[in-house]
């Protein structure tokens, strides 16, 4: 079997190196920081460790596999080394992306993703590039309004959060100077209302050829930071919508590979708004890694060159719950009178869990993720 590369061993790196190495095929795990808790998987033939931004160390390491890989690149961080090592990754690499690195970016950058969404005839919020004062104000957005980087995680490590929510348009011009300072690129993007409980996501593997191999639809029911944050529980739960106009979006956009195309649902007409697209994986990837549905594997078998017929939609009932965020997230919701008890433990009760870290036959990254999560904080 060909081995595979997976760069980033955070929730999804871990899912796909377990779902790989149990079926016998090599994996080795390159990481950034020495805290990524999927170093500590038994299903890692071999762990290389890297200094932070060393694209050329990086590139090193696949090469030394001495053949030809299938390379999983887990966050933005490690998606922005496959942009920026391009040529040179594709020729020891199989990578889930398209052959045009154009249609990555135009997906994943979000002053972008409007164009492509009106090509598709795919609803999406307000957007303006924040570049200057006039251009935002003249593009009449309706407060409140939301601030977040054009790309990458860097902006939610410098801020704490992933968007910064402005009650007006001054406010949000404030904080985009202020990140424009810090080095960022920013939109201005109108808030869809009372959508934090309707925030659903396509997750879907499309070959080479444009046929959707796996498709998946799921909702967010809940996240932190609240309203604009990461899941802490996702569930499965089917909208033909968010099928019909991820896979649109993505054929518009001539994407092929992994996407997580994420929509909130406008209270106001039910219209489905396209909100970003993550070419890799969602933090939620082990949803789709267990025995009824295998993404990592069906990903390696096509980029392997082997045949591989789609599947239907899935949509068996199963809820993935990252525990440790889960009960800060709830903690701070009940101080809020958003939840209460009966439907905090109906999530653990009621469903089939695909769970986050820990796995029976897998312990020891369950327990580095309390060393990571120490790591994080403050």
């Amino acid at each position: 079997m060909r081995p595979a590369v997976v760069f980033g061993l955070l929730h999804a790196g871990l899912a796909v190196t377990r779902s790989l190495g149990r079926t016998g095929i090599p994996v080795t795990g390159i990481s950034w920081n020495r805290h990524e808790f999927g170093l500590k998987s038994r299903y890692l033939r071999k762990r290389r460790l890297v200094a932070r931004g060393d694209g050329a160390a990086v590139l090193e390491a696949v090469r030394s596999e001495g053949e030809r890989v299938v390379f999983f690149p887990e966050r933005d961080e490690n998606v922005e080394w496959a942009l920026e090592h391009w040529d040179d990754a594709r020729a020891v690499a199989d990578m889930p992306l398209p052959d045009d690195p154009e249609a990555v970016v135009r997906l994943r950058r979000k002053d972008l993703l409007p164009v492509v969404a009106a090509e598709a005839e795919v609803p999406s919020p307000g957007t303006v590039l924040a570049d200057g004062d006039e251009a935002v104000r003249d593009a009449n957005l309706r407060p409140p309004v939301v601030v977040k980087a054009v790309e990458g995680q860097e902006f939610a490590l410098t801020f704490g959060h992933k968007a910064v929510v402005a009650q007006d348009v001054d406010e949000a011009l404030r904080v985009a100077r202020e990140a424009r300072d810090r080095g960022f690129h920013t939109i201005i993007q109108e808030i869809v209302p009372d959508s934090h409980e309707r925030v659903y996501s396509l997750l879907a593997y499309v070959a080479r050829d444009g046929r959707p191999l796996v498709t998946l639809v799921g909702r967010k029911v809940r996240q932190g930071p609240l309203r604009f944050g990461t899941s802490a529980v996702f569930e499965v739960d089917y909208e033909p919508r968010v099928l019909d106009q991820g896979l649109r979006l993505l054929r518009t956009a001539g994407y092929t590979g992994i996407a997580h195309v994420e929509f909130a649902q406008d209270p106001r007409d039910g219209e489905f708004r396209v909100l970003e697209v993550n070419t890799r994986l969602p933090v939620w990837a082990a949803l789709a890694a267990n025995r009824h549905l295998d993404l990592p594997r069906i990903v390696y078998d096509d980029l392997s060159g082997r045949e591989v017929a789609p599947l239907p939609t899935f949509q068996s009932d199963l809820t993935w719950i990252y525990l440790a965020k889960d009960v800060y997230v709830s903690f701070q919701m009940a101080r809020r009178r958003e939840l209460g008890p009966r439907q905090f433990l109906s999530d653990y009760l009621r469903r089939p869990k695909a769970r986050a870290v820990f796995a029976r036959d897998d312990p020891w990254p369950a327990v580095a993720s309390l060393t990571y999560l120490r790591s994080r904080t403050p």
